[in-house]
């Protein structure tokens, strides 16, 4: 494969590859990891809030209908709520509302780590990995989220073994570059981009 191929594979250019080396960032691949770092937080404050208000909102739904339910029919029977209907409904008041200090606080813990996951810092130092290609597909169990088929299915995903690190790559990636090969890769870890690449030429 060509430079000019190589390059247009990963989006870069000799500019890129120089500054890498280096350790720095050109400006071009600055302001793009500021994009994906904004996409990226937006996302899951988007989570949070989706999380928020559909577990919210079921919560209430499920455990104030019973409630009303029974001060509704105890209002009906008597016209006013007497310390008869008042003991009726105390049980249930207070495992109901043990229910949702439990449920507040899971509900809590899950928007803590989606918003950590929002702010996470941004981390752009340039890094490289360095050594032989090693593409090896792995599989791993999903939650089949369709009302049809098995409970789980079986996803594939193509891994990128090099230098002691592992990164899951374009399936199409071994069409550019051959097992075996050495390369230098430098990248970043969030958010995570393959910044430039170069073949590790054989001496003699």
């Amino acid at each position: 494969m060509s430079d000019f191929e190589l390059q247009k594979f990963f989006d870069f250019n000799e500019s890129d590859l120089a500054a890498n080396r280096l350790g720095q960032l050109t400006q071009k691949q600055k302001s793009l990891l500021a994009a994906n770092a904004q996409k990226h937080r937006s996302l899951y404050t988007v989570i949070g809030i989706v999380v928020a208000l559909s577990v919210g909102g079921s919560l209430v739904t499920a455990l104030f209908s019973p409630v009303l339910s029974i001060i509704g029919g105890s209002l009906l029977e008597s016209g006013t709520i007497t310390p008869q209907a008042l003991l009726t409904m105390l049980p249930v008041l207070c495992i109901s509302g043990f229910v949702i200090l439990a449920a507040g606080g899971i509900l809590i813990l899950v928007l803590r780590l989606v918003f950590e996951k929002a702010n996470r810092k941004v981390d752009t130092t340039v890094r490289r990995a360095e050594g032989k290609v090693n593409f090896v597909w792995v599989e791993r169990q999903e939650r089949n989220t369709s009302k049809h088929g098995p409970m789980y299915r079986t996803v594939r995903s193509l891994e990128m073994r090099l230098g002691g690190e592992t990164f899951t790559v374009n399936p199409k990636l071994p069409d550019v570059i051959n097992q075996g090969e050495e390369w230098i890769f430098y990248y970043t870890n969030h958010p995570f981009k393959f910044l430039s690449a170069e073949k590790i030429n054989p001496k003699g």
